[in-house]
């Protein structure tokens, strides 16, 4: 059992909270026999590995607690973003078992405002959680799945809804000092040889070394680009999507990524949820308020 870090205001809120911690632990959102489970379908979604996948959805369940029991409000990695956007989708798990049965309040997610403003609210927020879940787990969340809130909210970073039958996926090299230096090593060799070919023949054998050096640099390139694709962190890169939530008699979250992505907040109130928006056209739960 996970050991809590955060001395509690009450000894009532400290059992509340280890006991929403321990429901949620166990949480499953379908049967362990379903053949296309919650964790495998998120793996397949994600081009994950089953193992991350799985170590992913218990990261979302870490996040949902903090919703509830950090006292300001949290923003996900994009990691556990993709989780909480899957979860949606199984709504009688979502709405009734986790929310209604296991936490007793909903918990909205909204699409953001967009803009510069948001974009800061939204890192800032990331990082207080990532301190938060330190301060109750008493260790730092994992990097592969947590990423700083730098690489969080990369610009630079995109991602896309595609159907991996009609398209083939490569990644990018990872253009490191290392891998330039090989590269370079490789070009010069291609040169030299090149030379002392033009300096046997003009004919054929140059043409056959030159094609053959050419081919031997891409398929180089091409294999270590699907050896990082299959690397389990690799799988995960960080986005600037996510979300965010907050803990009162409602839970409310929106996207924050603006210009970078969607990011989701969440405003809860004394009486239900508040936020502009309001989980994408309206508030469940306790109403909306603007």
């Amino acid at each position: 059992m996970t050991q809590f870090n955060q001395t509690p205001q009450t000894s009532q809120s400290f059992s509340l909270e280890s006991a929403i911690w321990r429901s949620l632990e166990s949480f499953r959102v379908d049967e362990p026999d379903t053949p296309l489970s919650f964790v495998k379908r998120l793996a397949r979604e994600n081009r994950w590995s089953l193992n991350y996948a799985q170590r992913v959805f218990d990261e979302y369940k870490r996040f949902v607690f903090l919703a509830m029991a950090a006292g300001h409000r949290v923003t996900p990695s994009d990691e556990v973003d993709q989780a909480w956007h899957l979860h949606l989708a199984y709504t009688e798990s979502y709405w009734t078992e986790m929310c209604g049965k296991l936490l007793g309040q909903p918990l909205h997610h909204g699409p953001t405002k967009g803009g510069q403003q948001e974009d800061d609210k939204y890192f800032d927020l990331y990082a207080r959680t990532l301190e938060s879940y330190e301060r109750f787990f008493g260790h730092k969340p994992p990097a592969d799945i947590w990423p700083s809130p730098e690489d969080r909210f990369d610009r630079k970073l995109r991602f896309a809804r595609l159907n991996t039958a009609n398209y083939w996926l490569l990644k990018k090299p990872d253009w490191n000092f290392k891998r330039l230096a090989t590269y370079a090593a490789l070009t010069i060799l291609s040169s030299l040889t090149l030379s002392a070919c033009a300096s046997v023949s003009r004919g054929g054998a140059m043409v056959t070394v030159f094609i053959g050096l050419v081919v031997a640099f891409f398929v180089i390139v091409i294999v270590r680009s699907l050896s990082n694709q299959n690397r389990q962190a690799g799988d995960a890169s960080a986005g600037a999507d996510g979300c965010g939530a907050d803990f009162g008699s409602g839970c409310d979250s929106g996207d924050s990524g603006g210009d970078s992505g969607g990011d989701s907040g969440s405003d809860g109130g004394s009486s239900g949820c508040s936020s502009s928006g309001c989980g994408g056209g309206g508030c469940g739960g306790g109403g909306c308020s603007s």
